[in-house]
């Protein structure tokens, strides 16, 4: 089985430079086009899922319609969701850093009335044994719509990377990441990273 991460397109809350934002952010005009243009990589690169998860927040839904509309469904998977920065969502993310400037030395910080990087790690590893490593020994491609949060770690996991160095893998919005399962060892390997 192999795995195909999606970064959902630009959001009103890219452009304004907030930090997480909230469930209900939207994509600018600019991100619909960059996920209409990231539906024609995704062709000419053959990647057809057979499966589809999104983020139940509204910028990876919007991208995932417009990625797969016509094509297959999908399950709304609420553990593929972006950190819930809680009272700081809609504050700028240099605002909040001035503010806190320790704040995340510790992967278990949780942002007031929200959650901490810990907690987004143990949803999003608990999605990947779940709905991919379950199904290790099957062909096919998975696909999941979501965010920088969980793509970061997600990636980090297949690849061994310590959770202490997260967020260790970054990609651009609206990109395609593409894990693909070593037949012999059963290992994942980085086939493609943030391709938009």
């Amino acid at each position: 089985m192999d795995l195909l991460l999606i970064r959902h397109g630009q959001s009103f809350a890219n452009v304004a430079g907030l930090l997480n934002s909230t469930e209900q952010d939207e994509l600018t005009v600019h991100g619909i086009q960059q996920a209409a243009k990231l539906r024609t990589v995704m062709e000419s690169q053959g990647l057809a899922p057979d499966r589809v998860f999104s983020s139940p927040w509204r910028r990876a839904l919007q991208t995932t319609e417009v990625l797969f509309r016509d094509k297959c469904d999908w399950t709304v998977d609420s553990r593929l969701g972006e950190t819930n920065a809680g009272r700081f969502a809609t504050w700028k993310a240099e605002d909040f850093r001035q503010a806190f400037p320790d704040w995340g030395q510790r992967l278990s910080d949780r942002y007031e009335g929200g959650e901490s990087h810990l907690e987004l790690a143990a949803r999003s590893v608990n999605w990947v044994e779940e709905e991919v490593l379950r199904h290790a020994d099957k062909p096919g491609l998975i696909a999941a719509v979501c965010h920088a949060g969980p793509i970061s770690v997600i990636s980090q996991y297949l690849l061994n990377i310590p959770l202490s160095k997260f967020p260790n893998v970054l990609v651009p919005n609206a990109s395609i990441t593409v894990f693909r399962q070593n037949a012999h060892t059963g290992n994942f390997y980085l086939q493609i990273a943030g391709l938009s």
